[in-house]
């Protein structure tokens, strides 16, 4: 296989398919946890520690939930869209297949991908702005750094520790965004998961978190192979569902207005080109084999003509990457997932006719403006139940957690950072049916409704 332009500028090889394989992945780099570094293991139980830690993530509650929780469409809205576990699911599948193919133990990459959206808030990315808006004295808020700090800390599996005590490996594949808050990038770990983790995460290596943006941000390989999965997924099941749920009319896509709205969506899509912005020409010479799959059967498009449209991209995306090395391989950071350009551009191209036409369509903007409003409203009813002096002070929470409440009482972030924990883990049918309690008459009170 030749090298490409890139790879040839870069100095760095082609990496053999299965190399991966060659890694130490039982090294205690890699399978290290910070409490129990070797959790008795009873006889019979062969398994890995990374499937040890994808079943700790398969049966945690953060899982579970993600069944009440948006990926673009509400979970009520139909029962046959996706929600934020069917996705997860599906980019494990997706990540599993391309670390198979590389050598990398696929219960690692499954783990991650299906831990990597654990800490989505009700009401999708409007719900992750909302709580980052009210915690912005506090830490803020990112849907990253809160799937970090609820396998760390949140979830509740062993009274000896707070976390699940995932292998370092796991929880370096979910570390998409390695920085520091200070770093300001709009994407980071929370200042108190910094202080106990950071140091850790990194042990054996020679990266660090970081404190200010980079273009190469140290991602180990099960981290590369978890996002480019997930970009895969979404944006070729977003689409799919799109189209079946009819917010999407592939007949319209073939007029120059939609062109040009799309090339401007694409081209300001926050992506570093290697060699530029797409042009228009080039953007349409991937829309046009798209729109000339669906365009004939409009506007009632046949199951199987769209479900095959998704099998070729999905194909077509997973078999893109290869893998390359910059020197000698000592940690699975010195690996790198190599994404054509004309792959990311079709796959920007499909995320921003999701994202154009379902995301800013006026019925979705609505309905996650009004899921904004409810955030925020549950925050500051809370958060204002935790100030002293109040006679009702903490009764607004189930009873588990008043205890932990009453712990921070003279910690004003720390209170603020156990009401965000708590409204961000709720499905959206929770968060609805406690705002409900608290500001509309006559709902009865169910106890299955508190997280």
């Amino acid at each position: 296989m030749g090298l490409s332009w890139l790879q040839k500028l870069r100095g760095s090889r082609v990496v053999p398919v299965k190399v991966c394989a060659d890694y130490d992945w039982t090294q205690e780099r890699e399978v290290e946890r910070a409490n129990i570094p070797d959790p008795e293991q009873g006889e019979g139980d062969v398994r890995s520690p990374f499937e040890r830690d994808w079943a700790r993530i398969i049966h945690s509650v953060a899982f579970r939930r993600l069944q009440g929780k948006t990926q673009i469409f509400a979970p009520s809205s139909a029962d046959y869209l996706r929600t934020r576990v069917t996705h997860s699911i599906e980019v494990a599948q997706i990540g599993r297949g391309l670390a198979d193919r590389f050598g990398v133990p696929t219960p690692l990459v499954e783990a991650a991908c299906l831990g990597h959206d654990l800490g989505h808030p009700p009401f999708g990315h409007t719900g992750e702005q909302a709580l980052d808006a009210c915690m912005e004295k506090h830490g803020g808020f990112e849907g990253n750094a809160q799937s970090l700090h609820i396998v760390t800390r949140l979830e509740e599996k062993h009274p000896d520790y707070n976390g699940l005590d995932l292998c370092r490996a796991t929880l370096l594949g979910l570390l998409k965004y390695p920085y520091q808050r200070a770093a300001e990038t709009g994407k980071y770990l929370y200042e108190d998961d910094a202080k106990v983790y950071g140091e850790w995460l990194f042990k054996g290596s020679d990266r660090a978190l970081l404190s200010a943006p980079t273009d190469h941000p140290p991602r180990t390989i099960a981290c590369q192979l978890m996002d480019w999965s997930d970009d895969v997924a979404y944006s070729v099941h977003d689409l799919e569902d799109g189209i079946v749920s009819g917010y999407l009319q592939p007949a319209t896509w073939g007029s120059d207005a939609f062109l040009k709205e799309l090339h401007r969506s694409v081209t300001s899509a926050p992506i570093k080109w290697k060699t530029g912005p797409p042009s228009e020409e080039e953007i349409l010479g991937y829309l046009k084999p798209l729109y000339e799959r669906f365009a004939r059967w409009a506007p009632d498009i046949p199951q199987d003509v769209i479900r095959e449209a998704t099998r070729f991209y999905i194909d077509k995306f997973a078999r893109a990457p290869t893998l390359s090395t910059e020197g000698a391989v000592e940690t699975s950071f010195d690996f790198t997932l190599e994404i054509p350009e004309e792959i990311r551009i079709e796959n920007q191209v499909l995320k921003s006719i999701t994202f154009e036409y379902i995301i800013r369509d006026p019925r979705t903007v609505q309905i996650f403006h009004k899921g904004e409003k409810i955030i925020t409203r549950l925050f500051d009813e809370l958060y204002a139940n935790t100030s002293p002096g109040r006679t009702d002070r903490f009764l607004l929470f189930p009873r588990r957690l008043r205890a932990q409440l009453a712990t921070k009482r003279d910690d004003a972030s720390g209170l603020a950072r156990m009401v965000c924990d708590y409204i961000a883990s709720m499905t959206e049918g929770q968060a609805l049916r406690l705002y409900s309690r608290l500001f509309e008459p006559f709902l009865p009170a169910s106890g299955s409704d508190f997280p």
